[in-house]
């Protein structure tokens, strides 16, 4: 394998300009899994294929991603792939296609970019996770004629994407659209964050933090001999178990406390939430929509919705895609 240290390179932008009939690579990076597929300009799908990590540090998932890649490509010898889009969940530097940090894999400051452009000889885009999502949403999904909205992210952590009518707002080190760790919860109940606080958003409604919430007032540790997850509360609440209930209205207040926040701040038009737990949007609405109808200022954002992605499962994929078609 080459040099993973190589220096890092500008790639911003170079993919926009390939706006021609040719699909691109999508790579949509994931804490325990990622997902590889070419994607067509209008958004189609043409493969996908998902894959667990052998080794979650920075020489395994290059090493992963590249064999998964060429792969891919030798199974579709009939499309010829213009650009590289890819998603990296945690910090990412877009300008110089450097993947900053991971906090839990421990992967930093990966010059993802440039490796994998001088391993495929194709121009190669990333970003955030999350902005890429948003970035998706706005040329293919439910954001087409929106031009002021928030994306939230909600599955092992939470994240936020901030589209502004003049694209996605990055502040001024590119990490705006941290909503999850804006503070929920405060005193004895407030749990540590690896950031350096407590009670953020994300260790009180992320998928993990919903298993925990769901144990703490008086649910099961383990369903089938396995520990009990935000899929398999989902299940139960589905079925009428009133604990798995009570945690999806546990799981409504904080996210409401969160997005409550970022709504008075921003004035968004729309709320797009997306992420494993957003499948079960209808479990957590009516709590949600409680909690926002007492934290929003209403005369200052009469009319803005909240509404799961219409993008599904694949929202990340298209994301990476996204980011090549001038998301």
């Amino acid at each position: 394998m080459k040099n993973i240290l190589a220096e890092p390179v500008n790639t911003s932008g170079q993919t926009k300009a390939l706006l021609g009939g040719e699909p691109v690579i999508a790579v949509d990076i994931g804490g325990s899994k990622f997902i590889t597929g070419l994607v067509s300009p209008g958004g189609k799908i043409i493969c996908e294929q998902k894959y667990n990590w052998t080794e979650l540090n920075s020489n395994g998932v290059i090493k992963d991603i590249k064999t998964a890649i060429q792969a891919m490509l030798k199974a579709n010898p009939q499309y010829r792939p213009a650009a590289m889009g890819a998603t990296i969940p945690g910090l990412a530097d877009p300008k110089k296609g450097l993947w900053v940090e991971a906090s839990f894999s421990g992967i930093r400051d990966l010059p993802f970019a440039s490796i994998m452009q001088a391993e495929f000889g194709l121009p190669v885009t990333i970003d955030n996770d999350v902005n890429a999502c948003a970035a998706a949403e706005k040329l293919f999904g439910c954001c087409r004629g929106i031009d002021h909205f928030i994306w939230v992210t909600v599955s092992n952590g939470i994240g936020g994407a901030i589209f502004t009518n003049s694209g996605l707002y990055a502040g001024s080190l590119g990490n705006a659209g941290e909503i999850g760790h804006v503070v929920v919860e405060e005193g004895p109940d407030a749990r540590p964050c690896k950031c350096g606080h407590s009670g953020c958003a994300e260790m009180h409604a992320s998928g993990p933090a919903l298993a925990l919430n769901y144990i703490a007032i008086g649910g099961r540790q383990e369903i089938d001999g396995q520990p009990v997850s935000a899929k398999t509360i989902a299940g139960l609440a589905q079925a009428g178990d009133k604990t798995a209930m009570a945690a999806f209205e546990t799981e409504g207040l904080y996210l409401g406390r969160a997005i409550g926040a970022a709504v008075n701040l921003l004035n968004p038009q729309k709320i797009v939430i997306g992420g494993g737990v957003s499948l079960a949007f209808d479990l957590f609405w009516p709590s949600l929509k409680i909690t926002l109808d007492t934290h929003v200022y209403r005369n200052a954002n009469p009319g803005y919705t909240v509404e799961p992605t219409a993008l599904g499962y694949n929202a990340g994929l298209l994301g990476a895609a996204a980011l090549c078609f001038g998301g």
